[in-house]
């Protein structure tokens, strides 16, 4: 069996307009200072960058927050798809309406809210994925968004 070669052809910047090419984002969050944040202000820190449903994932059931490299690979993971949204300088984007969720199986994706799904539905963005990790003091995050055809 063979297939046909696919040919992908690219706008002015590569997935600029064009269906079916992803744009990506990455970020690297030291986790340091994020323990140092939750030492210090605990919910207070976690009330500025993510929304009540990701508290909750990042919640343990006795009321601490989860490691702080979880917590920083959540937050790379928020930096990760502002890179792929791609706001102007007029727009602004509250931490929170960037959620990082949790799925059944403990695995991250993205739910967006207000400015960041107005900016995600401007670019035709439609299937995400995001994925995380830490290891030797830092947290990583890799955000994907495929573009799909406007009606």
């Amino acid at each position: 069996m063979t297939s046909a070669p696919v040919t992908v052809t690219r706008g002015t910047e590569a997935g600029d307009g064009v269906v079916g090419v992803p744009r990506v984002g990455c970020d690297l969050q030291e986790v340091a200072p994020v323990a140092e944040a939750l030492a210090q202000r605990g919910q207070r820190y976690l009330r500025a960058l993510f929304a009540p449903e990701e508290i909750a994932d990042l919640t343990r059931p006795d009321g601490r927050p989860l490691a702080a490299e979880s917590v920083a690979g959540r937050f790379a993971a928020k930096e990760a798809v502002l890179k792929v949204l791609r706001p102007s300088a007029d727009d602004a984007v509250a931490w929170p309406q960037i959620m990082i969720r949790s799925d059944a199986h403990g695995a991250p994706h993205v739910e967006l809210r207000g400015t960041a799904a107005r900016l995600a539905r401007g670019a035709g963005l439609g299937a995400w994925s995001v994925s995380t990790s830490h290891d030797g003091g830092f947290a990583m995050a890799v955000a994907l968004a495929i573009r799909s055809p406007q009606p």
